[in-house]
């Protein structure tokens, strides 16, 4: 009996051990597989639109006034919503409102906070399966999400005077609308192109093919000093070559006439945020201004610096960085958790440190451009001009 009960107690304990081995190794199917949205999004009731004209449409909206400091700033969060309840979310939802403000926010916005205003929009952005899937769920409901981030950015316009500089800051999701908005916006007026220091599509592919076709007025920042352009990178430590496949072979960007179409292996942009250039050469930590964590800090409060944290190089497209030795500083993994906002900004510093350049940069070129307008290369002799009596 008892070299039964052994047996029996050895077997359950081997298949134990079996299905734990299993649901590590499919973890990452079984974080898609819950994500996944039931109901077609053709036939799912869309969530109520927001207001932009009211303040609970915004995450982030200025206390200071506006028109004060270097820049303007519109940022974009990164995907929020992990629920396979819907194809987008709706404006306030709970769980994912959490992470906006605990979170994303903090770690993303926090670095422009001494730039200027910054407006962030919420946005019934799309859930995250619809990253997993370029049929046509997935596509519909970015294009959805890209509509609502649209005119929140015809509602931050009207607010700004039309003539400060404009920092664009995207993550994740929120990097793919804003390639959208530089496509849609800046391409063709000239005038708002000029306030551009910078923008900044950060953890989203964006094929350099772009900026010879639908991105072609706005080039890829290629030195530090560089304005009216764009920086783009998606950081991921050496363990994620998996995931770096999938960025490269499954990512979509958007094809300029209102569609996704997918990177499919194409080039990427990768603009190294340690030398702020487009190179493959490694960079030392020696170079990396700091790193921080600004999870569960009040908004406006500045997290402690983490200095000279992680070298990184570019390589195929993705930015390859060290992995920290801090580990609130290193990319989460299990069950999906990498793909979610994070606790932490490997380059806060070096991104507030070149947001501020940058401003500064465009700011007096504008003011060059306006003191040195060109002059009028031909004079127009008028001749006398009769006078007509009014009649009585």
């Amino acid at each position: 009996m008892n070299w039964r009960k052994s047996t029996l107690l050895l077997a359950s304990v081997g298949l134990l051990t079996a299905i734990v081995a299993a649901v590590f190794v499919f973890q990452d199917n079984i974080a898609r597989f819950r994500a996944n949205p039931r109901t077609p999004f053709q036939i799912a009731p869309p969530p109520p639109p927001p207001a932009y004209g009211a303040r609970g449409a915004w995450v982030l909206w200025p206390d200071k006034e506006v028109g004060t400091g270097q820049a303007d700033v519109f940022y974009v969060h990164s995907t929020t919503y992990y629920s396979g309840k819907s194809w987008n979310a709706p404006i306030g939802d709970a769980a994912s409102d959490l992470v906006l403000k605990q979170t994303a926010a903090p770690n993303q916005a926090g670095p422009f906070l001494g730039i200027g205003p910054i407006f962030g929009p919420r946005y019934r952005q799309a859930t995250l399966y619809a990253f997993f899937t370029n049929k046509f769920d997935g596509e519909a409901a970015r294009r959805f999400a890209y509509d609502d981030v649209r005119a929140a950015f015809k509602a931050f316009l009207a607010t700004t005077d039309g003539k400060r500089p404009l920092i664009l800051a995207g993550y994740g999701q929120g990097g793919l609308h804003v390639q959208g908005l530089l496509q849609e916006f800046f391409q063709k007026d000239e005038a708002l192109r000029n306030r551009l220091a910078v923008a900044y599509i950060i953890n989203q592919a964006t094929p350099l093919g772009l900026f010879k076709s639908t991105l072609a007025k706005t080039p890829p920042c290629s030195s530090p000093d560089d304005v009216r352009c764009v920086i783009s990178y998606i950081d991921l430590e050496p363990k994620f070559d998996g995931e770096m496949k999938r960025v490269r072979l499954r990512s979509m960007s958007w094809s300029g006439s209102g569609g996704l179409a997918p990177t499919a292996g194409e080039p990427l942009l990768c603009v190294n945020p340690l030398t702020w250039t487009i190179t493959e050469e490694y960079a030392g930590p020696e170079d990396h201004i700091g790193a921080a964590s600004a999870t569960g800090i009040r908004f406006g409060g500045t997290p402690p610096a983490v200095t000279h944290a992680v070298g990184a190089k570019c390589v195929g497209g993705i930015l390859v960085v060290d992995r920290p030795s801090q580990d609130f500083l290193r990319r989460r993994a299990l069950f999906g958790a990498k793909w979610r906002a994070q606790n932490y900004n490997l380059f806060y510093f070096d991104l507030a440190e070149d947001a501020r350049r940058r401003a500064g940069n465009v700011a007096q070129r504008i003011e060059d451009e306006y003191m040195n307008l060109d002059p009028i290369e031909e004079t127009i002799d008028l001749g006398d001009s009769p006078i007509n009596k009014v009649p009585d």
